[in-house]
């Protein structure tokens, strides 16, 4: 029987619009998911900011109100009141995704990599573009440790040891998963990929500096290039989904939130009206985002200090909205509290005077 849907890709925004789909018992015909490896999944850390009414949907596993940004000189502190800190791993999202999946009758995964237009109702594209079409790269290494006792570790550190470098920024990303279990991240902003291999190593040069040998184990590795705009749009096997579609924030590379969100409202959609609307970033987020993207680019020695003050100035729940794109109202928020100069002269191209 011809499928009504081809999901193209079994990462986590294929997975959660056919988790999405799994409530409805019935379809008018049937959903096929198409990945050559599901279990990439269990490699994967996923974060965001929620509000409480939301924690439910989002599913977090560790939720922390506190985080901070610090570099050369400066650090910021914030503790949130109506916004937490979440995180929830891959290999939960997969568990539970494929649950709903294997309960559902009209459901199917198949265990291969597509490379022509599928024929299907509706068709939605989640494979990854390559680094060469992004505008700006988020270059990721993390290692997670499990140690014998308490870490002590209980704030976030969003951004630690924030540093400029000739083609961006580089930070460490610190990230408690529970009272003995830490995850060590370093991140590059880039405009060209960074050595995986060399962000590896200084995650381990790190720990070996600020924990005694014996104290912990080595658990899990992980490391991605991630999207943070593109230059081009590769085409697409029907809808663009995921980071695709772009939602992962450009200028933040956190996608969590909208993807489980837009998902959800697609679903609905295709069963309530046998129809989708495509995802897009509300215009005056990417003009946002594409600006500081700009920045990093033209002027990465500027972005400490303007994080900095972003950072300083908006307070810890503006902040958080900000980073998740909650509103349009926290993108004008972040604009009037943002360095006049930086951002006015980037918004001429004059970045040779920032």
């Amino acid at each position: 029987m011809r499928p009504w849907i081809h999901i193209i890709g079994g990462g986590l925004s294929g997975l959660s619009l056919a988790e999405s789909l799994s409530k409805y018992p019935k379809f008018p015909g049937p959903v096929v998911i198409s990945e050559p490896k599901i279990t990439n999944l269990n490699e994967r850390t996923f974060s965001f900011w929620f509000t409480k009414p939301e924690e439910s949907f989002l599913r977090p596993q560790h939720v922390s109100d506190r985080w901070s940004i610090s570099g050369d000189g400066f650090q910021v502190k914030h503790r949130g009141q109506r916004f937490s800190y979440g995180t929830i791993m891959g290999k939960t999202v997969l568990s539970a995704a494929l649950k709903a999946v294997e309960a559902h009758p009209q459901i199917t995964i198949r265990e291969e990599r597509v490379s022509s237009m599928p024929d299907a109702d509706h068709v939605f594209d989640c494979r990854p573009q390559g680094p060469d079409t992004f505008s700006l790269i988020q270059s990721f290494a993390g290692t997670e440790i499990v140690f014998h006792l308490p870490h002590g570790v209980e704030s976030v550190g969003l951004m630690r040891s924030l540093e400029a470098t000739s083609t961006g920024i580089r930070f460490l990303y610190l990230l408690p998963l529970s009272q003995r279990r830490l995850l060590i991240e370093h991140t590059e902003f880039t405009s060209v990929p960074a050595d995986l291999d060399k962000l590896s190593e200084m995650n381990q040069v790190f720990i070996e500096q600020e924990f005694p040998l014996g104290a912990y184990e080595v658990t899990r590795v992980e490391a991605a290039h991630i999207p943070m705009g593109f230059k081009k749009r590769e085409s697409a096997f029907g809808i663009p989904l995921g980071s695709r579609a772009g939602m992962a924030r450009n200028a933040t590379g956190y996608g969590y939130r909208t993807i489980r969100y837009t998902t959800h409202r697609m679903a609905q959609e295709l069963i309530e009206k046998n129809e989708i609307t495509p995802y897009r970033s509300p215009r005056l987020v990417s003009w946002a985002d594409n600006l500081f993207i700009e920045l990093i680019k033209n002027r990465p020695e500027a972005m400490p200090a303007v994080l900095a003050q972003l950072a300083r100035n908006m307070g810890p729940d503006n902040f958080a909205a900000f980073m998740t794109s909650y509103s349009l109202t926290d993108i004008l928020r972040v604009l009037w509290t943002a360095p006049m100069k930086p951002f006015a002269l980037a918004l001429f191209g004059l970045y040779r005077w920032i």
